[in-house]
């Protein structure tokens, strides 16, 4: 009954929330802040409503920084809601053209400015890349990049592509990877209290320049992906530590799904890294 009640709540939230995206977007169409404004003031409120108590703080060293790649872990379409409050102004997200087919979400994250990427056309996508690659050097704004490429679904965390890191590295911008434990196993429409999420933004990352046509740089961006996958690891273990003692504080048990499924942190997903540029926002990946 409750998985229902908040069914048609976000529904009705959904449709009044369509609207006000409208009113923050029409007026400046493509704007890069509106991306931050949609999620921080119109998704983020949604994790409550589903039960999940954020709990995030923003080190000083945002404050002085202009554009960078930001990488996150990937592990449903509630991303969206959990790390919304990650969104900062200027950041937008990097998505399957086909996303703007998506009724109502696709329309607002195409009018936030959002990239289209045509993963059907190989030529189509890399021009998209360098497009983004040179206004991330400029200053235009920032990028969002999942580097697992898809939904983890409580399998641990999935194998990196390196995407992020090439971005980073021809843009000339640093790579700020974003950490959140692990929810996807306890996520429980039916259930009041989904339990608590701990997000933790890691100090930044400085790329060299790599020639992707040099067979040294090649191996050494192979292993910038691997050091960048065993970091998240590590962070998520020590950060689903630390929220399984709030969850027990609060008398939340750990739901269905993580005794169905193998949990932790640094099990391998069914991506490959030789795939590039190619990171996705939570609702399309």
């Amino acid at each position: 009954m409750l998985k229902y009640c908040r069914i048609f709540v976000l529904l009705v939230l959904g449709i009044l929330g369509f609207f006000l995206a409208l009113l923050i977007c029409l007026p400046r169409p493509f704007n890069p802040r509106n991306t931050s404004l949609v999620t921080r003031y119109i998704l983020a409120p949604a994790a409550r409503i589903v039960g999940l108590k954020i709990h995030m703080e923003e080190p000083e060293f945002l404050a002085g920084m202009k554009s960078a790649v930001y990488a996150g872990n990937h592990q449903s379409n509630w991303d969206i809601v959990a790390l919304a409050p990650c969104v900062r102004p200027g950041v937008i997200a990097i998505g399957k053209k086909s996303l703007v087919w998506v009724p109502l979400f696709g329309l607002i994250y195409f009018l936030a400015g959002n990239v289209r990427l045509d993963r059907e056309n190989k030529q189509k996508a890399m021009e998209t890349m360098n497009k983004v690659s040179q206004d991330l050097g400029s200053g235009k704004y920032s990028i969002w990049i999942f580097p697992e490429g898809t939904r983890s679904k409580g399998t641990g965390l999935g194998k990196f592509k390196p995407g992020a890191i090439v971005t980073a590295s021809e843009a000339g911008v640093p790579l700020v990877p974003i950490v959140a434990s692990t929810y996807f196993d306890d996520f429980d429409m039916n259930r009041w209290n989904n339990g608590h999420v701990l997000i933790k933004y890691l100090d930044p990352i400085e790329y060299p320049k790599f020639d992707m046509k040099n067979k040294e740089d090649l191996r050494r961006v192979r292993t910038c992906t691997q050091e960048l996958h065993d970091l998240f690891a590590r962070e998520i273990e020590s950060l689903n530590a630390k929220a399984l003692e709030m969850n027990q504080a609060d008398g939340v048990k750990p739901g269905k799904k993580k005794a169905q499924t193998s949990g932790g942190a640094a099990g391998a997903g069914d991506s490959t890294a030789s795939g590039g540029k190619d990171g996705e926002p939570g609702a399309g990946a």
